[in-house]
């Protein structure tokens, strides 16, 4: 009686499992034809915690505009790592309003100044800006990048734009923890292959998924001791030292630069200027680099820049007002 028993159960999860695994692959094929999945896949690396896979065409996790990441692991157009000579080459670095989240590359800031230098007389006669700006980057993973990769791509000049505030990604994290972290980053990836977590968790559930995804990502700055260490002293002091660090290291290399501020919907109302804004000033004084603060421009027409509904991303009227503050700013800085 045992043996025929089990054999029932056995039939019965195995059509069980059957039926939901066919109903899983109807439901992860309905989605991908309605536009779902195929978004953005990292890469885990030891030193900057992730980057873009390499070699991978996919498209925004917003509103679904296309995207090329070619074989150096930015996105945009294949590039030559050694500069070609009478070539003007910019190096744009930033977190996901550099990358272009819910734009093409050329709605991004970083192809319409590469588009405007390039119509420009006496400008170059070959013009590359490459789109280094990564989703959730900080200062700390973007200088550690600068100087692990960017600058082997001789740039002529370098945009610093803004960051991701966490503070935690950076060479000064055990190994324990970068062990830990490589292995979010490879299940997130697991995940992000599917359709249906794209659908379920990052568009139904979006709100769900804002509060539960330090699951994959650590914990906001108010919880990292180093830096309510830091707030003790100087509250400017980590994003100081690290935007600092990487306007130091272009420098000392003969790369010019131009620092960018591009401030979220709650910094335009907010009454004073913030953190990051009054570390750029600083730094930009104190080593004569030119800073172009969007902050009035974005303020006069505030939400009608960003993305419906985000108040973080600028829309392709936001990215266009930024090139336009951009480019001239640029041609002086190109003057010799």
């Amino acid at each position: 009686m045992k043996l025929p028993r089990l054999k029932t159960v056995l039939q019965n999860v195995a059509l069980a499992a059957g039926s939901f695994g066919l109903c899983f692959v109807a439901l992860e094929v309905a989605l991908r034809i309605a536009g779902y999945g195929n978004v953005e896949i990292y890469q885990p690396d030891p030193l900057l915690y992730w980057k873009l896979k390499p070699n991978q065409d996919c498209y925004t996790k917003i509103d679904r505009k296309p995207v090329h990441v070619n074989s150096l692991g930015t996105r945009g157009a294949e590039f030559q790592p050694l500069k070609p000579a009478g070539t003007l080459r910019i190096l744009s670095l930033g977190d996901s309003r550099t990358f272009g989240w819910g734009l093409t590359e050329a709605e991004s800031y970083s192809g319409l100044i590469e588009k405007a230098l390039l119509k420009h007389p006496g400008s170059a006669k070959r013009v590359e800006v490459i789109n280094a700006g990564v989703n959730a980057w900080s200062y700390a993973q973007m200088h550690t990048y600068f100087r692990e990769h960017g600058i082997k791509f001789q740039p002529d000049i370098v945009i610093l734009a803004d960051a991701n505030l966490w503070t935690q990604f950076s060479d000064r994290n055990s190994p324990e923890f970068v062990k830990s972290f490589m292995r979010r980053v490879q299940l997130k990836n697991l995940l992000r292959r599917f359709a249906t977590y794209h659908y379920v968790v990052e568009y139904r559930l979006k709100d769900v998924y804002e509060r539960t995804r330090t699951r994959f990502i650590p914990m906001d700055p108010t919880q990292d001791t180093f830096f309510k260490e830091q707030q003790q002293n100087d509250p400017d002091a980590f994003f100081r030292e690290q935007i600092e660090a990487i306007c130091r290291a272009a420098l000392t290399n003969g790369i010019k630069l131009v620092l960018l501020h591009i401030p979220s919907t709650d910094q335009l109302k907010a009454g004073e200027p913030s953190t990051v804004l009054r570390a750029k000033t600083q730094v930009g004084r104190e080593l004569n680099v030119p800073l172009v603060d969007t902050t009035a421009d974005l303020k006069a027409g505030c939400e009608e820049f960003f993305l419906e509904g985000d108040h973080v991303h600028l829309n392709v009227r936001g990215n266009q007002l930024v090139a336009q503050r951009l480019v001239p700013v640029l041609l002086d800085v190109i003057k010799p």
